[in-house]
């Protein structure tokens, strides 16, 4: 008789490279997605089927197969290709952006489409994983509008910062996929 587990037989205490390089993944996305969490739970609901612990889930998932690179210990994530909002309604397009040490101002353009709804809201998020922070703008503005104004936190007043733009309907109930702005500093 072959035994294939022996309970009494020590397991290895070393782990192997990878289980250590998917371990790493994940440590990667968490922590770059973490602080992102309440933006997730609501732009990711419909793909986590009303869970916004799934929504998070579904989130994770598509960070570690699209926006990581490098191999193990060299792993990173590459802010561009991180999808912080999904969804069928059509995203808008940067125009300019324009960036004083205090506020952050986004001019965009949105692309005749029958689902474009003029009502649409826009929703800027800034994000510095460097100094732990991530914001949203509290005002509501318009796919109409053609522009966003945000006053910047005081931490990221002197902090480069990831900024995003996404839409959804006046419902909540249809989102677009985000649109990555950039990595912006005041110098």
């Amino acid at each position: 008789m072959e035994f294939f587990y022996d309970r009494s037989k020590p397991k290895p205490k070393e782990k192997s490279y990878g289980k250590l390089a998917v371990q790493q993944r994940m440590r990667l996305a968490m922590a770059f997605l973490n602080p992102l969490r309440p933006v997730i739970a609501e732009s990711w609901l419909l793909q986590g089927k009303g869970s916004k612990k799934k929504a998070f889930g579904q989130a994770l998932k598509r960070l570690m197969e699209e926006a990581m690179e490098g191999e193990y210990p060299e792993q990173h994530v590459v802010p561009e290709r991180v999808t912080i909002s999904t969804g069928m309604l059509p995203a808008l397009q940067v125009a300019d952006v324009v960036h004083t040490p205090q506020e952050l101002e986004v001019y965009f353009t949105s692309s005749d489409n029958p689902m474009a709804g003029a009502s649409d809201e826009v929703v800027l998020v800034v994000y510095s994983p460097e100094a732990g922070v991530a914001g949203r703008n509290t005002h509501t503005c318009k796919r109409s509008d053609g522009s966003i104004k945000v006053e910047l936190p005081p931490p990221l007043w002197s902090s480069p910062f990831l900024a995003y733009l996404f839409v959804h309907s006046a419902t909540k109930k249809q989102y677009s996929r985000s649109t990555y702005i950039g990595h912006l500093s005041t110098s």
